[in-house]
This record gives structure tokens, sequence and C-alpha cells, in this order.
């Protein structure tokens, strides 16, 4: 007899804890909606993937427009296989080397062993 009261207590309790279970009109959802958009407003191609940081590309291209001497500059920056790319077209020797050096230290700051490859070309006059 004991055995039966004890079972019918343990579905009792069971059964409230599955109605109870059932009743979240209050709670937020567990995860936020995923969003195809990133900062800035800009959609992803490929629809639902998110870009990935890049530190290194984000300090080498921060020092860039950071710099007075290269502003006007049409500087393009890749990172991709260990190497730091600046490409486009700047000036002259002077911005060039100046971009490199920029570039250079701004890799050095994201503590990154990636080499610099300055591929600028300088206008033509």
């Amino acid at each position: 007899m004991k055995q039966l009261a004890l079972m019918a207590s343990v579905l009792f309790v069971c059964g409230l804890a599955a109605v109870g279970c059932d009743n979240k009109k209050d709670e937020a959802p567990a995860t936020p909606p995923m969003s195809t958009t990133v900062p800035g407003g800009d959609k992803m191609a490929g629809g639902d993937k998110m870009a990935a940081a890049d530190p290194v590309k984000d300090k080498v291209d921060a020092a860039l427009k950071a710099d007075d001497k290269l502003k006007g500059a049409a500087i393009t920056v890749e990172h991709k296989d260990g190497k730091v790319f600046l490409k486009g077209e700047v000036a002259d020797n002077a911005a060039k080397k100046q971009a490199g050096e920029d570039a250079t230290k701004a890799i050095s700051d994201a503590a990154s062993t990636d080499k610099l490859m300055n591929t600028l070309t300088v206008k033509s006059h």
C-alpha cells in the first residue's frame, strides 16, 4: 500500500512539473534570432554566415586611415595565408614607404607574425 501511495505521489509531482514546463509566455527566447546583417547594415554574402573578425587587418586599416600623410590614398588591405597585402595606388614613393611602415607597426601591435606584402603602385605623373 505504501508503494502505491509513493508512486501516486511521484506521478503527481511529475505531472505538475510537466504542466509547468509549458508556461513560457513571459520568458525571453533562449537565444536571440540569428541576423545576417553586420554592423553598418550590410548584408553578408551567403546569407546566414557572420563575418569573422580580423584584428590584424582591422589594425592595419586603422593605422593607414589615421596617417595624415596617406589621406586620399586608395589603399586596400587583404589578410590571408599569413600575409598582409597592401594594394592600390599612392601619390609617390614616400607615401608607399610610409604605408609600409604604418602597416608593419600595426602588424606588430597586433602581436602577429604575418609578413607584409607592399604591392602599392605609385601614380605616374
